[in-house]
């Protein structure tokens, strides 16, 4: 377990009202939970999958996020980590985790609260969440440099004046994160 990627998930969770959400990290031709947060998904943690499998295998083949309400017999459903908690999802959204530019993994959510769909915000800030899984998933058995709080305040000053929407979703996220510890 990386509490990176269980922090990001939980947060991910938290900001989208979701009852559910994984973190997988793409390994060869696999995907392994590698973060997981919400009902049921501690049994989740580790297993591994086939990387055309579920919702999070085409997101990870097309890297493209989705966010759909599942209706009728959708295969992707059948073969997914939300089958393995013994549901079938009432709503679903996954975002690829890239790093530079290949994807590294995904993180996905199920269930958002009261049946609803995933919002265009949700999307919007899972996927801000999943550029942040990207860079943990890549760390994962590297050596990491760490940089000091005043290289990361220069970055975040900078983004606050090129784009201050961007810098006020990375502002949520990393408070989110934050209160975590």
């Amino acid at each position: 377990m990386n509490a990176v990627l269980q922090a990001i998930a939980r947060a991910a969770l938290d900001a989208t009202g979701a009852e559910a959400s994984w973190v997988l990290s793409l390994e060869g031709e696999r995907l392994r939970v590698v973060g997981a947060s919400g009902r049921g998904t501690a049994e989740l943690l580790g297993s591994e999958l086939p990387v055309g499998t579920g919702t999070a295998g085409y997101v990870v083949s097309s890297g493209q996020p989705m966010a759909i309400v599942p209706r009728g017999a959708d295969a992707r459903l059948a073969d997914g980590l939300g089958a393995r908690l013994g549901r079938v999802p009432a709503s679903i959204l996954c975002v690829p985790c890239h790093y530079d530019d290949p994807v590294v993994g995904a993180l996905e959510l199920v269930d958002k609260a009261g049946g609803a769909p995933f919002s265009f915000d949700d999307v919007e800030l899972v996927t801000l969440l999943g550029g942040v899984a990207g860079a943990a998933i890549s760390a994962l058995g590297a050596e990491v440099t760490v940089r000091s709080p005043a290289e990361f305040a220069t970055e975040l000053a900078l983004l606050a004046a090129s784009d201050p929407e961007a810098y006020a979703r990375l502002s949520a996220v990393l408070e989110a994160l934050l209160a975590r510890g």
